[in-house]
């Protein structure tokens, strides 16, 4: 009942914002002129919405070069303009409002193509949050708040995403979401990808792209959709660089640093970029687990535990784009990561009879050290074949991942009266090896009527290495003990082919697409003499449609279908302790899960956006907690549930609501269900409605001053036999622009309410726990950057923020 009173009050505050205007209608107007200023007539004009590039509306430029575009609702456009033997020219951000309804551009002059493939694009400046019909981008730098912070922070912020205490993300409480770092798939585990994204700074970030429902061009990988994380990259000419700094204060002091150079000129560019980042976290977390025997109290088990994560972590990249001959760019690209990383954890534990008697105590201490080294390095060869949009390119990536993690574990054992009775040390040496080679070919048909299709294939190959050596102590020595250590090899090799259609039929536009992907894997796990082998083929059918409803609102429909492959840690049936009552271990027979998805959204004035998705998932994949023989102990492994339902309502509203106030905030009731049978216990749940709410809110003071304020809540949600309840944080930034803009001091204050606390009650098979966890991550960050080198843009094509909408402008 409350989430609901909370969603009327949200709604009634929206309509209120929209009813409270009186919509502006205005006029843009402009002269088309060549290179000696004489008029151009017959030039097409498309004026189209800034936020999802959807066409409005079209003209001609007259005899004398002029053209006019009357009663043009309020909003923000986009001009494409394109006219036979000149270069197209982009003119972004129109806004028409009350203030300001007629719009005089004066003249634009057109560029004669000269044998020169390229556009004329005027840079302009970008919201932080763009809600496009196939996708969500977020613009890293225009949210001050996370000025300072590392990646995993900033995605902790994005609208429907939430991410547990060991690192799982989710969309609208949907596991199975692929992240991508520059569109390509990382193959990481939950853990992994963590670690990775922690030492990785959001200062390094241009933008993240959230998209639900991928189109055929993308990897079928993650039901939940896709998270693609796109690095900065120096567009403008001549020599250009950025210096930034950082310093941050809380439970522990974090630290962060980073420098990026760039050079360009009509022939070549070149970038380096090197980011240093370093922070320590606490997390202190309370447990109570019951063990069940037929419904009835077998031991009880009341636990404390801190642990406290420490990590510094180096960043490296470098690129090089080589401008040949006919339109012809080559692209080369690297980067190197390596972290330190250590994590202490002390744990205490009580243990209870079925009477409540106490009937001894442990205590478990461990330390877990990592040096993580990646690397990746590729080269991409495009070439434009006309003006008119055909091109084609192709690419070659390598990527290695290596981990080291070494785990000393520590458990004494107490009686009742608190007597010593045993220790137990344990030394668990992993080595965990990735290596990726990829290889892709895309091409693009422009055809008529405004239509094209796009075709490609992709190739990857994966191998990956697993050694675990489990010792324990004896006599003050470290003995192997060969039943409980384990090699593992696993190898898999994706073949994928798409084809994509695009179609504009008055006010009816399509994109339909297929993709098609053989999955052959291959592994073997050594103590459990396990062998795997699949090989298959899956056709991935996706459908895009917009009709436009009149000048204000546009309807979409979305369809496609999707799979989501266990990772590699999760097929690898070692067992490896979490503490001392709790033990992980994967699963060599978890099985792909397959996903539909289905959305509709109405958008109006883009401003606001209103969608229903419903999504049903077979092979749900879901670590549940296992009761072991001994009656004591219990291990986590990933299982298949037979089916999960995902229902989903969202708003968002992306609006000035004055000079001085711009408000991004979407809203989410969403619903998992769930069906399915363990062990003869009944996984079956309808689910609970829970409320997301994000919030970013920027006030302009001045021209050099502006603050921020973040908040977000989530109400209580259910995922099978959990029930996680809700919490809220508020984030505020400051940010103070010096030196002509070119320097800023920020000041970003994290989790000010100190309220990032998180519970959760679980009851599967003979298992009934509470838990609930507190992160001290209340901070305050003081940041400062300073750029230098050339503000002008290069003659080549610029790319920025609108990039995408240009890109989808032209056809």
């Amino acid at each position: 009942m409350k989430s609901l009173n909370l969603i009327t009050i949200i709604t009634a505050w929206l309509s209120f914002l929209l009813t409270a205007e009186t919509n502006a209608q205005g006029k843009i107007q402009g002269t088309i002129t060549d290179e000696h200023k004489l008029p151009l007539p017959s030039v097409i004009i498309r004026l189209l919405r800034m936020s999802d590039s959807v066409l409005y509306t079209a003209t001609t430029s007259d005899q004398t070069g002029k053209f006019h575009f009357n009663q043009v609702p309020e909003g923000r456009y986009l001009l494409n303009l394109s006219f036979v033997g000149f270069r197209k020219a982009f003119i972004p951000d129109l806004s028409i409002n009350k203030k300001d309804t007629t719009i005089d551009i004066g003249e634009i002059k057109l560029v004669p193509a000269s044998n020169m493939l390229g556009e004329v694009t005027i840079e302009a400046p970008t919201p932080h949050i763009q809600k496009l019909i196939d996708k969500t981008v977020i613009n890293v730098d225009r949210n001050i708040a996370n000025t300072g912070t590392n990646v995993l922070e900033l995605i902790k912020k994005l609208p429907g995403v939430q991410v547990t205490p060991d690192g799982q993300i989710t969309l609208n409480g949907h596991s199975g979401i692929n992240i991508m770092l520059d569109g390509r798939s990382t193959y990481l585990s939950a853990e992994d990808l963590s670690n990775l994204l922690t030492g990785m700074s959001s200062n390094d970030i241009q933008k993240i792209e959230i998209m639900t429902n991928p189109s055929a061009k993308y990897d079928a990988a993650g039901t939940a959709g896709i998270i693609n994380i796109v690095h900065k990259k120096n567009t403008q000419s001549g020599l250009n660089g950025n210096f930034n700094g950082g310093f941050g204060a809380g439970t522990y002091n974090r630290y962060n640093s980073g420098l990026s150079v760039s050079y360009r000129t009509k022939k070549y560019s070149y970038y380096i970029n090197g980011s240093y980042f370093d922070n320590k976290t606490l997390l202190k977390g309370n447990a109570i687990n019951n063990i069940l025997q037929e419904n009835a109290l077998l031991t009880e088990n009341i636990s404390a535990t801190n642990r406290v994560t420490a990590g510094t972590a180096y960043n490296a990249a470098a690129g090089l784009d080589l401008y040949l001959r006919k339109g012809a760019t080559l692209t080369l690209l690297s980067n190197i990561s390596t972290r330190r990383t250590s994590e202490a954890i002390t744990s205490s534990t009580d243990i209870f009879n079925h009477d409540q008697t106490k009937t001894g105590s442990e205590a478990f201490n461990a330390l877990n050290r990592d040096k993580p080294f990646n690397y990746m390095a590729g080269f991409q060869l495009q070439k434009k074949l006309d003006t008119l949009g055909k091109q084609w390119s192709a690419g070659i990536d390598y990527s290695s991942f290596i981990y080291k993690p070494l785990q000393q574990t520590a458990t004494t054992m107490f009686n009742s009266n608190g007597d010593f009775q045993s220790q137990e040390n344990i030394l668990l040496d992993e080595s965990r090896r990735l290596y990726i080679v990829g290889a892709k070919a895309d091409y693009v048909l422009p055809l008529i009527n405004h239509a094209r299709i796009e075709t490609g294939f992709k190739s990857s190959y994966v191998k990956t290495n697993n050694e675990n050596n489990y010792y324990q102590q004896a006599d003050g020595y470290n003995v192997i003990d060969p039943q409980k250590s384990d090699y593992s090899t696993n190898w898999e090799n994706i073949n994928a082919a798409y084809i994509n259609f695009n179609g504009e039929y008055g006010k009816l536009s399509l994109q339909g697409g297929l993709r098609a992907e053989q999955t052959v894997m291959k592994g073997h796990q050594l103590l459990a003499d396990i062998s795997i082998n699949r090989n298959y083929v899956q056709l991935f059918p996706t459908l895009f449609a917009n009709y436009k409803l009149g000048d204000q609102s546009i309807l979409n429909f979305q369809f496609g279908r999707r799979t989501n492959r266990p990772d590699y840690h999760e097929l690898v049936p070692f067992r490896r302790p979490l503490s001392s009552l709790l033990y992980f271990q994967g699963n060599p027979f978890l099985q792909p899960e397959q996903s539909w998805h289905q959305e509709i959204t109405w958008a109006y004035q883009n401003t606001l956006f209103l969608t229903a998705a419903y999504e049903t998932t077979s092979n749900y994949v879901r670590t549940l907690p296992y009761l072991d023989q001994n009656k004591t102990t219990m291990t986590r492994i990933p299982t298949n549930v037979q089916g999960a339902h995902s229902y989903n309502l969202s708003m968002s509203y992306n609006k000035d609501l004055l000079k001085w106030l711009t408000t991004n905030t979407s809203v989410t009731v969403y619903k998992n269900s769930f069906t399915g049978n363990v062990s003869g216990f009944s996984l079956n749940d309808p689910g609970i409605n829970t409320v997301d709410i994000v919030s970013n809110n920027t006030f302009r003071c001045t021209d050099k001053l502006s603050m921020e304020a973040d908040w977000e809540y989530e109400s209580k949600r259910r995922f099978i036999g959990s029930t996680y309840g809700g919490y809220t944080t508020l984030n505020l930034a400051m940010k103070q622009k010096l030196f002509h803009s070119k320097a800023a001091i920020t000041i970003n204050g994290i989790n000010v309410l100190n309220s990032d606390k998180r519970s959760s009650t679980d009851r599967y098979l003979n298992l009934y726990q509470y838990t609930f966890n507190r992160f001290y991550t209340r901070s305050v960050l003081l940041s400062f950057s300073y750029r230098f080198g050339n503000d002008k843009l290069s003659g080549a094509r610029h790319k920025s923020g609108s990039e995408e909408e240009q890109r989808r402008a032209e056809n």
